[in-house]
């Protein structure tokens, strides 16, 4: 990806979204409560599902286009979607081309 910063700058507040929608509906319906429906608490348990739905639906919508950003970044750079290993990590003697453990197995 070209620019990282921007890609956390739009998908970083995701959780935050979600969380902020269940807390402003839910206090909306607990507002609504104290004035105008005393001692039902309706109208925060709607508000909470309705904040929940709305959070998910902003999930989910986030999830599209972020996808949709990795598939068009892919195939504006085919070479950029391959994983490669830095062989800089490896401890001496690591072989990142071999198949499952190098190591012996004792019986």
């Amino acid at each position: 990806m070209a620019r990282p910063w921007n890609e956390l700058g739009r998908y970083g507040g995701i959780g935050i979204e979600l969380v902020l929608s269940i807390l402003i509906l839910g206090g909306i319906g607990h507002w609504l409560d104290q004035r105008y429906w005393r001692g039902h608490d309706w109208g925060m348990t709607v508000g909470f599902l309705l904040g929940i739905a709305v959070g998910v639906r902003n999930l989910v919508r986030a999830s599209q286009r972020m996808q949709r950003d990795i598939e068009r970044e892919e195939a504006r750079n085919p070479e950029a979607s391959r994983w490669t290993v830095d062989e800089s990590w490896l401890h001496p003697g690591d072989d990142p081309q071999a198949n499952g453990d190098s190591r012996e197995k004792r019986s």
